[in-house]
């Protein structure tokens, strides 16, 4: 999406730079939970080590963090395209096909994430009462994580339900090998 161009005018171009801003924050919070995952685990090595001192709320921090780090990635790579996808006959598709192909995908993908986020919602709520051993952390955040980046990929997947395959959101296909 970095190399695209954008449209020239219109919702297009909105959506455009409203998912460009989306990926681009959703990349540098993430990258900053993963340093801060880092950080906190060589801290948590040095004070036991060198130190002697123990730092058990440190795991229970670092999976909190785990967790939102990979919902902010996880949105990330929706907005790109970039999950894992496997694809075995969508180029023998039609242009109609492949549009009905993707508004199906993106449709089965919208209820799948909604009621992913639904049930991230019933266990934060479920969960409220349970708190981490070193902390007391209530479990909904982690919970939370999980709602917020399902709700986010429900919307976007909503969204292109409704507007269709566009070319500047398609992901750059990999070259053909040449046969001699």
């Amino acid at each position: 999406m970095e190399d695209a161009i954008a449209p020239s005018k219109g919702p297009d171009r909105i959506a455009f730079y409203a998912l460009r801003g989306v990926t681009r924050l959703c990349d540098g919070v993430g990258v900053a939970l993963m340093a801060a995952i880092l950080l906190l685990i060589v801290a948590a090595v040095i004070a036991r080590d060198l130190l002697g001192l123990g730092m058990p709320w440190t795991e229970e921090v670092s999976s909190m963090l785990a967790i939102y780090a990979i919902g902010f990635g996880s949105l990330s790579a929706w907005v790109r395209s970039e999950h894992l996808v496997v694809d075995l006959f969508s180029h023998k598709l039609s242009g109609l096909g492949k549009n009905i192909q993707y508004r199906l995908t993106a449709l089965i993908s919208c209820g799948f994430f909604t009621l992913a986020a639904w049930g991230a919602w019933i266990m934060s709520d479920m969960s409220a009462n349970n708190k981490t051993v070193s902390l007391s952390i209530s479990f909904s955040y982690l919970y939370y994580g999980i709602f917020f980046s399902f709700v986010g990929m429900a919307m976007i997947a909503l969204w292109q339900t409704l507007r269709g395959p566009v070319a500047w959101l398609e992901a750059p296909h990999e070259e053909e090998v040449s046969q001699p």
